[in-house]
């Protein structure tokens, strides 16, 4: 399987678009070649699943510590999820 494109992703939004849908047809090629067993694909669930409950727990530490400063009248917001 041809090696996909990582950390060399171009500045511009189209040129990333197209190496992304790239690395998907690479992808798609190798499953359906057989190159990519079971294994790595849960192996990328469970990272992707991860990636997923650290994020929510992220967010929910930064709205704690805004809250928690808000109660000590520090001017502070989440707004269009940003703190300002």
């Amino acid at each position: 399987m041809e090696p996909l494109v990582t950390n060399d992703l171009a500045n511009d939004f189209d040129t990333v678009r197209d190496q992304l849908v790239d690395n998907f047809v690479k992808i798609q090629q190798g499953i359906n070649d057989g190159l990519v067993d079971q294994a790595i694909i849960d192996g990328f669930q469970k990272k992707l699943d991860q990636l997923l409950i650290d994020s929510k727990i992220r967010d929910a530490n930064v709205q704690a510590i805004v809250k928690i400063l808000s109660d000590y009248d520090v001017p502070i917001a989440i707004v269009d999820g940003r703190v300002v």
